[in-house]
């Protein structure tokens, strides 16, 4: 056994050596007007199959090894000189020798521009409005509109070898002006029919970003050009195209809309994200509360970052905590940070309804109210009928009009909101309680009204001793319990 796999080693590295040795010889491919020893290795109908050390067959017209009498000349083994003149599907075509290697490139260009073929070109260096290619041994020119499909400032294509169409050819000039933008038109148009049979809305498309736009950005899907407009750019408001990609960046999209007969086709960004509004929801339900900062103002209100891009809005009313102001800006700047109440939350519209938090509220426990009882309260807001003071996190109440300390005529409300301005911290006495409904009343008001009940009283008294009963009488009507002696 140790022996078996000594020789099958030794078999496997001289297999090895000569693959190597055969495949040194080989060559990758030639050019146009090259010179060639080839070996006659098979003579079929109409051609004669030369190995040319290459991976592909060589084959040369038949005519060119017959005699004036048409007898075939070429036999198998025989080494004969030949000139390469094009690739040919799976083959290297070759011609005689005889032939000058000036009039085989110029007959492959004549050919490729008859039959539209392609030529293999490499780009020697940039010129004025173009680039010089050496195409089939010949020196053509190449205009920048030419070169490629679309302008891309950061392309390189010097160096390079791509296929080129003959756009212009005079045999008599030597001029040779190539186009490589023709074939990839062709290619692109041929991408195009098979694209346009596939394209399903809901789809998942792997491109490239082709170009940039104020509106969105540009994606080849081979083919056709795609938009991703801004509204599908991310789920973050007021997301540019230039923060998410740049010009030929691989991307993947979703197919939102296809209008084939105006070769349009609508695609998302953001529809291959989960929605952060679905987890924002989740977060922060009716009641939560939270931190967050102001990202925009807007007249109706400052619009804050609730995280992953999702926005809350916060009414000016809310803002303003029941005083009058023009703009949000009065009270909020851009970056402050708010602490917020969730208000509401409306799914189908995308929309949460925030209000500020005073922490002074929330420090307000006034426990059960009673008539007479002194509590503190944060003023709301001024109407022209009253003041709401807020007494607690879910109670308000009225201090009326005619029980505030303010003097009648002009604007109730103005001269209320002076008095009492949103915000400000007060303290006031329960008057009455019913239900819901609290009216609160001034502690001068208060007391004052109690003054008047005892005025009332002794008012009474009076009336009473001028009825004609004797003081005495009287004074045992007011006294019952005195008795005297």
């Amino acid at each position: 056994m140790p022996k078996k796999h000594t020789v099958d080693e030794a078999a496997r590295g001289m297999f090895a050596a000569m693959l190597e040795g055969k495949l040194d010889n080989y060559v990758g491919g030639y050019s146009p007007g090259e010179r060639v020893k080839a070996r006659v290795t098979a003579v079929r109908e109409g051609f004669v199959v030369l190995d040319v050390r290459s991976k592909h067959e060589g084959l040369a017209d038949v005519l060119e090894f017959t005699d004036e009498e048409g007898g075939v000349t070429a036999k198998v083994g025989d080494t004969v000189d030949m000139v390469f003149v094009r690739q040919n599907v799976g083959a290297l075509m070759f011609t005689r020798a005889t032939i000058t290697a000036q009039a085989v490139a110029d007959q492959t260009v004549a050919q490729a521009k008859e039959s539209g073929l392609p030529l293999e070109g490499l780009v020697q260096k940039e010129l004025t409005g173009g680039y010089e290619v050496s195409v089939a041994g010949k020196r053509a020119f190449c205009p920048f509109s030419q070169i490629d499909l679309f302008k891309t400032p950061d392309a390189v294509y010097v160096g390079k070898k791509f296929p080129f169409a003959v756009m212009e050819y005079d045999e008599t000039e030597g001029n040779l002006v190539v186009s490589r933008r023709m074939l990839l038109e062709k290619e692109r148009e041929a991408q195009k029919v098979a694209l346009k049979q596939s394209l399903r809305e809901g789809q998942i498309l792997k491109g490239k970003v082709s170009r940039l736009a104020y509106f969105g950005f540009f994606v080849d899907l081979g083919g056709m050009d795609g938009l991703v407009p801004l509204r599908e750019l991310s789920w973050k408001h007021g997301t540019k195209p230039e923060e998410v990609v740049k010009v030929g960046d691989d991307v993947e999209v979703g197919v939102v809309s296809i209008d084939l007969e105006k070769d349009r086709i609508s695609l998302s960004l953001k529809a291959l994200t989960r929605d952060p509004w679905l987890d924002i929801v989740e977060k922060y339900p009716p009641g939560a509360v939270l931190e967050a900062p102001v990202t925009r103002i807007e007249k109706f209100g400052a619009f804050v970052d609730l995280g992953n891009g999702v926005e809350g809005l916060v009414g000016t009313g809310r803002l303003a905590g029941g005083r009058r102001i023009m703009s949000p800006r009065e009270v909020v700047t851009e970056g402050q940070m708010l602490l917020l109440q969730v208000e509401t939350v409306e799914s189908d519209r995308r929309r949460m309804g925030l209000k500020p938090v005073d922490t002074r509220i929330a420090k307000l426990q006034p426990g059960e109210l009673q008539p007479g009882m002194q509590v503190k309260g944060i003023v709301e807001g001024c109407r022209d009928f009253g003041v709401f003071v807020r007494l607690s996190e879910t109670k308000t109440g009225l201090l009326h009009v005619a029980e505030a300390e303010v003097t009648q005529g002009g604007s109730a409300a103005a001269k209320l909101e002076r008095a009492y301005p949103p915000q400000s911290e007060v303290t006031l006495v329960v008057k009455t309680v019913e239900g819901e409904k609290i009216g609160l009343t001034t502690l001068a008001k208060w007391q004052g009204g109690m003054k008047s009940d005892v005025e009332d009283e002794t008012r009474a008294f009076l009336e009473n001793q001028n009825t004609g009963r004797g003081a005495f009488g009287s004074l045992g009507d007011a006294f019952p319990e005195l008795k005297l002696k």
